[in-house]
């Protein structure tokens, strides 16, 4: 029967060989240790079971390069990912603390004053009056500053006579200038001819220089508005730009002002003295320096510096309140503020230009008494040779510009005195205060 079998099976299916094949696919006798037997299913076994031989065109080999270097990139990438998250993190993180945190400083730090609609209803200054009494006694601040420096010379003044202080535009806790005039929907449909069509004056700018010009027609406004009780004559006290707005104000209304005492003034020419030392200072230096802090405080690393001791604000001492202390670092974090500051430096040489077009029109007005406050100390954050440049120009401004002019010069004095030596500059102007009301009193009685 087996060989029936045999033959049968040699007669059905003549072409297979069983016997042969039951032979390849018998299992070996001595099995390879775990490493050889990994390697050789590895290299032999396909994806189905198969030989790698028949299935090579199908499955890739594991130690492509180009994988590999996909692996790498892609590991890199995904820890420089990382790495950039954290990164934002930092950097947006204390700019939305500091907006969150001026936010809530702007409500409790605010002085004592009034926010004033001046032109347009978005334009507001803030002025703060103290006091009784006539003449008036304006105070302008140095440039960029607010009127926070005038913290220990206004209450002086205000036992005496009526005095006021304020923030220029964009300073302080005044708004910003409007860039624009508000455009009406109807303004498409104006046809009227002629420069003073709404159609154009919606497209007139203001304000986008902050000049002595601008400066004084805001101050004009802000003193004539029917909400202050202040009312002329005014006795107009600057400091440095501050300084060459009152002797501005003073040329444009001479009917409205009694006397000018500027402290420190910029004057005209400064620019230019000794191979323009201070020009290059002014715009190499201190613009630069600025709009880095202006830069800071929008990202809120200012608020950093301050928290570490790494920047100071620029008003301090032991006799300066607490309560100014922190307005002063509120400021030195407020964007606005910072770009209100660099915009006043970098127009300076401008505004004294206008000053000297000014002089040439018109000589500066008889009726309107000058004083000149310096100190005989130089300023510390200035370099000697700035400082000599400052004086030639004061030298100037007393012996050419205003030879009539009452120059004095005060002991133990620098750039600092309206915080640092305030009585220096409150004595000079209740003498003159005195003497207006003298003239005055004698004016009253002979009418």
């Amino acid at each position: 029967m087996g060989f029936v079998n045999e033959g049968l099976n040699h007669l059905i299916m003549p072409h297979q060989v069983p016997r042969k094949r039951k032979e390849k696919e018998k299992w070996p006798e001595k099995l390879p240790d775990d490493g050889q037997k990994t390697s050789k299913s590895n290299q032999n076994v396909g994806f189905w079971g198969e030989d790698s031989e028949n299935t090579s065109r199908v499955s890739k080999p594991r130690n492509d390069p180009s994988g590999e270097k996909r692996s790498l990139l892609r590991g890199c990438f995904c820890r420089c990912l990382h790495s950039l998250k954290w990164v934002v993190f930092l950097l947006v993180l204390p700019a939305i603390l500091n907006h969150a945190s001026l936010y809530k400083e702007a409500e409790y730090l605010k002085p004592q004053g009034e926010l004033l609609s001046v032109g347009l209803e978005d334009h507001k200054m803030f002025i703060r009056c103290s006091g009784e009494g006539e003449p008036t006694v304006i105070l302008d601040a140095p440039t960029g500053m607010s009127s926070d420096v005038w913290c220990l010379v206004q209450p002086r003044i205000a036992k005496f006579t009526r005095v006021c202080s304020y923030d220029r535009t964009g300073l302080g806790f005044s708004s910003s200038y409007p860039y624009q005039f508000p455009k009406h929907d109807d303004d498409d449909d104006d046809d009227t001819p002629g420069p003073t069509s709404s159609k154009m004056a919606s497209s007139i700018t203001k304000g986008q220089e902050s000049t002595t010009e601008r400066m004084v027609d805001d101050l004009h406004s802000l003193l004539h508005i029917n909400y202050t009780d202040t009312k002329p004559p005014f006795l107009l006290v600057g400091s440095e730009l501050g300084a060459a707005n009152a002797m501005f104000y003073a040329q444009m209304f001479e009917k409205e002002v009694s006397d000018i005492v500027l402290i420190d003034p910029l004057v005209e020419g400064i620019f230019e003295i000794d191979e323009a030392v201070l020009e290059q200072f002014w715009y190499g230096h201190l613009v630069p320096t600025l709009q880095s802090l202006q830069l800071s405080a929008a990202i809120g690393l200012t608020r950093l510096g301050l928290m570490f001791g790494l920047v100071e604000q620029p008003i301090r001492g032991e006799v300066i309140s607490e309560t100014v202390q922190a307005r002063q670092k509120y400021l030195m974090c407020l964007p606005r503020h910072i770009r209100a500051a660099v915009e006043e430096y970098f127009w300076a040489n401008k505004s004294l230009s206008q000053i000297k077009t000014a002089y040439k029109v018109k000589p500066f007005p008889q009726n309107v008494s000058v004083t000149v406050i310096t100190g005989n100390y130089y300023d510390e954050e200035l370099p000697s040779q700035l400082n000599k440049v400052w004086a030639k120009a004061t030298q100037k401004l007393v012996s050419s510009i205003h030879p009539s002019a009452k120059h004095l010069l005060i002991n133990g004095a620098d750039h600092h005195m309206l915080y640092r030596n305030p009585n220096a500059v409150v004595e000079p102007i209740k003498k003159l205060v005195k003497h207006w009301r003298q003239r005055h009193s004698k004016s009253s009685k002979g009418g």
